[in-house]
């Protein structure tokens, strides 16, 4: 075999995965930039948006989950070669997109008409309730725009065309930047808006981005550009349980990771401020480097997607080994390089001379962290890129609830609330966390019992 031929199969990994990769970090980064901005006028703006951007990251996380469900059912049927596979993936992407912008419905309900109690589940302020309140609201629109946004992202993945979707983020992040310059601290003549000029430049720029990904699919006459009404009164009750019951596990499963993630966070800073300050440094450091797993993973769900609707099963060990060998090779480089940066990385948030006791703590838990990533890029590569891309979403589910809630976090209590622990003790639980998930994950692999082609039960 040449070595073009050996290398074909990393190409197209690699090809998929960056412009995921790019799109998952320019979304982690949206809400950071606001935090940072607003960090220059007043303590109340920081806490009334981080409790909003709270709210907004969970309905952020399940139209992603709904999005990243339909997306798989998507990419089983783009690997059916006949001219059903066409028009399946177009009906996933509608399904997806009319579940997306219900979701986006029942959430813009909640935010733009009772957006004070929301807030007040997090705060007795009533400042921060009054300033939060504002931003849900004036956010509350966007919601749409991110619901059409991920689903034609998920369907344009599955058609091995995420760049699309990539550049148009671009386009909707440097925006996103600009306005909230010029509208949180009044820049050029505009009014100095402060949270509501920030919650205006992100709804705006929303607003912008999705009809910039319309226009762009419309001028290349792209299959995903119309849905006709013939389309809509086609549509099977079964092919709509189809397509959700793959999407909504997946969004379930993506707000409960988020919820326990949370939790976890909470327990440990319950304990310590110093621990609570070191997470809040490391989440975003973690963040950005998850985003290159995470575009792995997605690659992964996409090529062996394609491979379950295809009925190619022969070839399906050989790509989990390759996905599986490759996805750790970038765990370790990714933490060796994260290791290699520690300095100036956590020189970004400490600027003391001396080092404070929370400085001391960040850097002592670093290396826990960076050494997490090569155990999660294992877990996430069997979860998200091949069992979830099979059909195994409940199974996946399951897994996550069990090693998060059963194990991880009651053991956190117990460690931080009982025992009195040290925090690389209970930073460590992450780690063998991921290792259960894999063990787990790698057993339900031998079985042979994760590969559905639910792309098949389609009409």
């Amino acid at each position: 075999m040449s070595i073009h031929a050996r290398l074909a199969p990393y190409k197209s990994l690699v090809l998929l995965a960056l412009p995921v990769a790019l799109q998952t970090a320019i979304f982690s980064s949206k809400s950071t930039v606001d935090t940072i901005m607003l960090a220059s006028l007043s303590e109340i703006d920081i806490a009334a948006i981080g409790l909003a951007a709270k709210a907004q990251m969970v309905i952020s996380f399940f139209i992603i989950g709904l999005s990243i469900g339909g997306g798989q059912v998507a990419a089983q049927c783009f690997g059916i070669k006949t001219e059903d596979g066409p028009r399946k993936l177009h009906t996933t992407v509608l399904i997806t997109l009319l579940l997306s912008l219900a979701t986006a419905l029942f959430f813009f309900t909640l935010l733009f008409f009772f957006p004070h109690p929301l807030m007040g589940l997090g705060s007795q302020s009533q400042d921060i309730i009054n300033k939060g309140a504002i931003y849900l609201q004036t956010i509350a629109v966007s919601l749409f725009c991110f619901a059409y946004a991920s689903s034609i992202a998920s369907g344009l993945r599955a058609m091995h065309q995420p760049a699309i979707a990539t550049k148009i983020s671009f386009i909707g992040v440097g925006l996103n930047l600009l306005l909230n310059w010029l509208l949180i601290f009044g820049h050029f003549g505009f009014p100095a808006m402060g949270i509501e000029g920030a919650a205006l430049g992100t709804a705006i720029s929303a607003v912008i981005e999705c009809i910039a990904l319309y226009l762009y699919l419309l001028v290349k006459e792209h299959p995903l550009t119309h849905f006709r009404v013939a389309q809509f009164v086609a549509l099977k009750y079964k092919d709509i349980k189809v397509v959700a019951r793959l999407s909504v596990t997946a969004a379930v499963n993506a707000v409960i990771w988020a919820a326990g993630l949370f939790a976890f966070h909470a327990i440990l800073g319950f304990s310590d401020p110093n621990l609570l300050i070191a997470l809040s440094v490391l989440a975003p450091l973690e963040a950005f480097a998850m985003s290159l797993l995470i575009g792995l993973s997605t690659a992964g769900s996409i090529l062996i997607g394609n491979m379950v609707g295809a009925n190619k099963l022969d070839e399906l060990p050989q790509a989990v080994r390759l996905h599986l060998y490759f996805s750790a090779a970038v765990g370790v480089v990714t933490a060796l390089v994260l290791s290699l940066l520690e300095f100036p990385l956590l020189s970004l948030f400490f600027h003391a001379e001396v080092p404070s006791d929370a400085q001391k703590l960040t850097s002592s838990l670093f290396s826990l962290m960076a050494a997490s990533l090569v155990i999660k890029s294992i877990s996430m590569m069997l979860i998200v890129g091949i069992l979830r891309a099979g059909g195994d979403a409940m199974f996946c589910l399951m897994t996550d609830v069990f090693a998060q809630w059963i194990f991880l976090l009651p053991c956190a209590f117990l460690l931080t609330h009982v025992f009195n622990y040290p925090p690389q003790y209970l930073l460590g639980l992450v780690i063998i966390e991921e290792c259960l998930k894999a063990v787990i994950c790698g057993w339900r692999l031998k079985s042979k019992r994760w590969v559905k082609n639910v792309a098949a039960d389609l009409h």
